[in-house]
């Protein structure tokens, strides 16, 4: 099964990126603190924010808004912050990735150095309950999201009879995720997995229709584009990357291990701006394809500091989503991931901010 339609709001990101340039230049507006006018356009008729909202951002706290989508299995969660420091300061703080990657919602992580060493993923378990779960796993019918044959070979090469299948998963899932950064990093997309919980849903596919989708990235940063599509036959100067796996712990959901390509660039064609792009390349719950895109933004202060904004938009599809009376999931998703962005926000704030002080 194809996905199609991936990812479509009614949020036009062109805009998105077009009104960059505007906010990086001091202005009248921005000197009296209130948003610079293209900036404020684009979060009054692209996102919907009403004046009462814009005066929240200016103030320094936090907005975040839920955005329409097409498909209910999409959902779009939209942020913007401002913070009390410089943009160059921050940047400094998301290069140094051991660091960065470190958040309440993360319960674990780990960087894959190259070539991988199996220190890197000496933090990854499996326990008793999700071990049952994986020996029951067949195509169309499984509560983790795997390829059918990776299905067969976990039923065949552990030792169920055995008391330590947790143990033995463990460190087959360990031995699985070196394999697969390794493949990721020699052919890309190509080595993306094919999720036959539901269907037969191409990674790779979902993020090439994803990307096909945003237009923005193409557009205003073709360099990032093709560095994240053509990885890693094609090559990006200036580009501060990471590949790693996580587990998180969104309220209201389970416990998910994901697998990431983190690309960190400032577009030449974009002066006083930089991209955060995080390109899911596994998840072995929930998500079909996710991608995240944080703009971080000049912002010119009143008294001649530098400041900066944070624009964050995140994009998910999930395998199902039902809606409505006892089996409301989407409701509870949405909520979790609202509260998360949220709470995501006032900590890159506190800590940018705690960072320039210093």
């Amino acid at each position: 099964m194809r996905i199609r339609d991936l990812f479509r709001t009614r949020l036009t990101l062109a805009a998105h990126l077009t009104i960059l340039s505007a906010i990086g230049a001091p202005t009248a507006s921005a000197q009296a603190q209130q948003p610079p006018a293209a900036l404020a356009q684009f979060l009054g008729q692209s996102i919907g924010l009403d004046p009462a909202q814009l005066a929240l951002v200016e103030r320094g706290d936090a907005v975040v808004k839920v955005l329409e989508t097409q498909n209910k299995r999409d959902v779009a969660v939209f942020g913007i912050i401002t913070a009390d420091a410089s943009r160059d300061s921050y940047v400094r703080r998301l290069r140094d990735f051991r660091q960065s990657l470190r958040s309440p919602a993360r319960t674990r992580f780990g960087i894959f150095s190259d070539p991988v060493s199996p220190a890197d993923v000496q933090a990854v378990t499996i326990g008793q309950d999700d071990a049952q779960d994986l020996k029951k796993c067949e195509a169309g019918k499984c509560d983790f999201k795997l390829p059918a044959t990776e299905m067969q070979r976990i039923r065949n090469r552990i030792d169920w009879s055995k008391g330590d299948q947790p143990a033995q998963v463990t460190a087959y899932a360990q031995q699985r995720l070196l394999e697969y950064a390794s493949d990721y990093r020699t052919r890309g997309d190509a080595a993306m997995v094919i999720y036959d919980d539901r269907g037969n849903v191409r990674a790779s596919d979902a993020f090439a229709e994803l990307l096909a989708q945003s237009p923005y990235v193409y557009r205003y940063a073709p360099s990032l584009a093709r560095y994240l599509s053509d990885y890693p036959r094609a090559k990006l100067n200036g580009v501060s990357d990471a590949l790693f796996w996580s587990e998180t712990a969104a309220p209201r959901m389970r416990r998910t291990l994901t697998v990431t390509h983190l690309a960190l660039y400032s577009p030449p064609e974009l002066p006083g701006t930089t991209l955060a792009a995080a390109k899911q390349i596994y998840a072995n719950h929930y998500f079909e394809a996710a991608f995240d895109l944080t703009t971080i933004v000049d912002r010119p202060q009143a008294d001649g500091s530098s400041g900066m904004y944070l624009i964050v938009l995140r994009r998910f599809r999930f395998d199902n989503l039902p809606s409505g009376g006892l089996l409301n999931i989407r409701g509870k998703v949405v909520g979790s991931l609202r509260d998360q962005m949220l709470a995501d926000l006032a900590r890159e704030k506190t800590a940018a901010e705690t960072l320039s002080a210093q």
